[in-house]
């Protein structure tokens, strides 16, 4: 049996939520009704209490929020719509709080107030700067004032942020604050002077009253009466034994100079440093070290001290750096000038520039022109080095590793090229050649019968030349010179290139002479694909070098040539280079006239190689001249 007051009986605990109507819905703020979430999610049963936004709905059935129709209240008590359009009073749904229109909204006003001071002879008041801000969402007014450094005042915040009333049963607003008039505010009449510029346009947007604002604030007593006590009468100091020194220490004067001791024995041309001190007077001499000099880096010549224009020869010895020194017997700034010598302690220096500094001092104190300022040019010409020469090649080994025995002290092998070498590998000239002589080289009638062939390697820029096989020949076939570095060209450095063999071209290998008469159908090919390298096969090139020729012939030439180019041998073959018993080389008619030998008898000055170019280009599918003949026709009856 529970006793009585002993039974403790708690209610429910009620959920005290707190109302919020502002939200925002699409990116956009809107306010709504406190019962609007209870009215969209759902409530209690209906009463009549409820708003009025839930009438014309049975009690079982929950409005949306499509459905739910909201009212607002549109006193000019709690909103202002003087800025706001129709549109965005409807896109909001209804118009915006004066509170949240003007969120973060400050107008900002400079002015001023003037205090009172008493018992004090240099001033009677004082002007205080401040800055006053209004809120614009609540109409609140704060107070701010400027701190200045030393000031002995309490400044920072003047009034804290609140409604201040206007002494007339109201409120301080808008209005009331006009440029160029007063304000009181809790007995301190603030004078405005200006404001920023948001404030201005915002005024002005909205029709407000902005004044005449003012530029300057009043001076104050005490500041006028400081620069009163600033103009003092002050005469003119005569000369005193510091002034040189107060007026010019720290300013140095400086010269580049050099000293020319060559003349005795282990003297050289060296460089130095003249500082002047204007301070006092006195000079500095400081080394300049170079590179590979031999010289101990010893920092200065002469430290400083006053440089004596002439020393007495009875001063030998200490005894010389014990020399009374007197101011008109030491170098002044005026005894130092460009091209110039200084005489220090019998050393003669040229003074040959100066930095910008000297100068600009020589200009404005002494009126120096600048051509009484220009540098004196002491480089002299650089001395020519001995080089040392690559001896010639002694015929062991190489050029190559010779070279490299020259160049290093440990001998290295020749470096390769290994792009060349992956690029071109494989790649190989090949000519067929035979002996040929001259004047300085003679050649033997088994010999002149003959025929090699000639490989360049493109990989490694080698060469070799071997015989092949031929029957009843009465010599040993095989190879003739194995595989070696590119040899030189006779009488010059540069060693052969692959620009330098084409059909009938001569070259000279190891004192003998080889005409190049044929070219296999792959080195044909690569020479017409690499146009840029090798002229001699690009067709266009020769075909334009040809015309030109036949253009500057007579017309009796060009008639006989037109006669006797059926009847010439077209196979660009001489008579006598191939060989019938090789099944390799087909036979060449040689009853009829090469036609290289019928051009070059009328002048036109053509190698075996581009004859062979343009036969191969002359019926090929592409090409408008079926044969050799036809193309020369047209040359020649070209105007």
């Amino acid at each position: 049996m529970d006793l009585p007051a002993y039974t403790f009986v708690h209610p429910p605990e009620q959920p005290r939520k707190k109302p919020q109507n502002l939200n925002f819905t699409d990116g956009y703020p809107e306010v709504r009704a406190l019962d609007y979430r209870a009215a969209v999610r759902g409530h209690p049963p209906w009463s009549t209490t409820r708003l009025d936004i839930y009438k014309g709905y049975p009690p079982s059935v929950t409005p949306t929020r499509t459905q739910v129709k909201i009212e607002y209240n549109d006193t000019q008590e709690n909103y202002d719509n003087s800025g706001a359009c129709d549109a965005c009073t409807d896109k909001l749904g209804g118009p915006q709080p004066q509170w949240l229109k003007f969120d973060k909204r400050v107008l900002r006003f400079y002015a001023y107030f003037k205090e009172g001071i008493g018992e004090r002879r240099d001033e009677n008041m004082r002007v205080r700067k401040c800055t006053l801000y209004y809120y614009l969402s609540d109409g609140t007014i704060h107070i701010g004032e400027p701190r200045q450094d030393n000031s002995g005042l309490l400044q920072g915040i003047f009034l804290k942020r609140l409604k201040v009333p206007d002494g007339k049963g109201g409120l301080l607003g808008i209005k009331d604050f006009v440029c160029g008039k007063e304000i009181l505010i809790f007995g301190h009449r603030f004078h405005i002077v200006s404001c920023d510029i948001f404030t201005r346009r915002f005024l002005l947007k909205y029709g407000y009253d902005l004044g005449k604002e003012e530029i300057t604030y009043p001076g104050e007593p005490l500041v006028d009466y400081r620069k009163s006590l600033q103009k003092v009468i002050t005469h003119e100091i005569k000369d005193y034994a510091a002034k040189q020194f107060l007026e010019l220490d720290g300013k140095v004067l400086r010269f580049f100079c050099v000293w020319d001791d060559r003349e005795n024995i282990y003297g050289a041309r060296r460089p130095y440093v003249f500082h002047y001190f204007l301070g006092d007077d006195t000079v500095e001499i400081l080394e300049i070290q170079e590179r590979n000099s031999g010289r101990a880096p010893f920092p200065m010549l002469l430290r400083r001290g006053r440089l004596p224009k002439v020393l007495p020869d009875e001063l030998l010895g200490s005894k010389t750096m014990m020399y009374q020194k007197s101011k008109e017997e030491c170098y002044k700034d005026t005894d130092l000038m460009i091209g110039s010598y200084v005489k220090v302690w019998n050393r003669d220096m040229l003074l040959h520039d100066a930095d910008d500094f000297t100068k600009a001092y020589y200009k404005t104190k002494y009126g120096y022109t600048d051509d009484m300022l220009m540098p004196v040019n002491v480089q002299e010409p650089t001395p020519i080095l001995a080089r040392m020469e690559v001896p010639p090649h002694n015929g062991w080994g190489t050029e190559e590793d010779s070279m490299m025995n020259v160049i290093h002290l440990m001998p290295r092998s020749w470096p390769k090229d290994f792009f060349k070498m992956m690029n071109n590998g494989g790649k190989i000239l090949c000519y067929a050649c035979k002996m040929a002589e001259d004047a300085n080289h003679w050649v033997s009638p088994v010999d002149k019968t003959r025929f090699f062939v000639f490989q360049f390697f493109l990989e490694d820029d080698s060469l070799s030349v071997f015989e092949p096989p031929a029957r009843n020949a009465g010599v040993v076939n095989g190879r003739y010179m194995h595989r070696q570095p590119s040899l030189r060209k006779p009488g010059t450095l540069e060693a052969y290139i692959p620009e330098d063999f084409y059909v009938g071209a001569r070259i000279e290998l190891h004192d003998r002479l080889f005409d190049l008469i044929k070219a296999d159908e792959w080195t044909l090919k690569f020479m017409e694909e690499n146009k840029d390298k090798f002229p001699m096969a690009d067709f266009s090139k020769v075909r334009r070098k040809l015309a030109d020729q036949i253009r500057q012939l007579p017309e009796d030439i060009k008639a006989d040539l037109t006669k006797k180019i059926p009847a010439s041998n077209l196979q660009c073959e001489s008579p006598g280079i191939s060989r019938p018993s090789s099944p390799n080389v087909a036979p060449v008619d040689n009853s009829k006239e090469p036609v290289g030998n019928l051009l070059a008898r009328a002048g036109l000055k053509l190698t075996q190689h581009e004859l062979i170019t343009l036969e191969r280009n002359c019926g090929r599918v592409d090409s408008e001249f079926e044969d050799l003949q036809s193309l020369l026709k047209s040359m020649i009856e070209a105007k």
